[in-house]
């Protein structure tokens, strides 16, 4: 199989376990994101959003509930149906896609904003995926990437990973970690963001595809919300990774 059969694959059998949000989206944390996400959509409604790489639709369902048109692409076809069923569990009408995230089937100039969350790590060719993206989007439009500084090199980041590693191998019998190790270990050297996910890089990938008015925000709040959510056992050892990088698309 190729890469991208590998990752579908992965994300298809994840899907049967993947929940959307620290416990399983509740309100607490979706007023919690809305508000976050208003910074960069203000108090308009009715914007057309591109959720890419949507997996169960945490942030489709997000948008889709604070008024906006939303479309949602994933390579997961499972994670797709699971995207579905959450949507209409909340009476939420959002227009799903099965698809590549490098290769997009909408038109020129389309959407006001795109969207993605923890999909950077795990693309082949993100210098010329973030330039799709841009295509797509319309003069003024914003991308917004959520993701996580998952290999921060820092000591006291690479210990607190590793107690947390040997603890959810000892809680989860380390089934997840053995099957993400068996897909993704083989292709790894095929995802140039695989091991360098940070703020630093993304904000140049952004500035490479032309992207202007480049911001990060560091989310303190959703670190503080996740942390509050963990066993104290757990507490001592979180680590915050989680960031979301802004970027316009100026005008040509």
């Amino acid at each position: 199989m190729n890469t991208k059969e590998i990752i579908a694959g992965y994300w298809d059998h994840r899907s049967s376990s993947y929940k959307n949000g620290v416990n399983g989206f509740d309100e607490g944390e979706r007023s919690l994101w809305r508000s976050l996400l208003r910074k960069h959509t203000g108090d308009r409604r009715g914007l057309k959003i591109l959720d890419i790489g949507t997996g169960a639709g945490f942030l489709a369902l997000l948008f889709a509930e604070m008024g906006h048109e939303v479309t949602a692409i994933d390579i997961s076809k499972f994670m797709l149906e699971k995207a579905d069923q959450n949507a209409k569990s909340l009476g939420l009408d959002i227009n799903f896609f099965h698809g590549d995230a490098e290769e997009l089937p909408f038109e020129d100039d389309h959407f006001d904003i795109v969207v993605s969350k923890y999909l950077l790590w795990t693309l082949p060719h993100p210098d010329r995926t973030v330039q799709e993206w841009k295509r797509v989007l319309k003069t003024n439009g914003r991308i917004l990437a959520i993701d996580g500084n998952w290999f921060d090199s820092r000591l006291d980041k690479r210990i607190k990973r590793g107690f947390s590693k040997m603890m959810t191998l000892f809680v989860e019998k380390g089934y997840y970690c053995h099957l993400f190790q068996r897909c993704y270990g083989p292709i790894r050297r095929h995802l140039p963001l695989y091991e360098d996910i940070n703020p630093h890089n993304i904000s140049a990938l952004f500035d490479r595809a032309g992207f202007t008015s480049t911001t990060i925000d560091p989310l303190r709040e959703v670190h503080k919300y996740q942390k509050s959510q963990l066993p104290l056992s757990r507490k001592f050892i979180y680590t915050s990774s989680v960031f979301l990088i802004m970027g316009v698309k100026g005008s040509r």
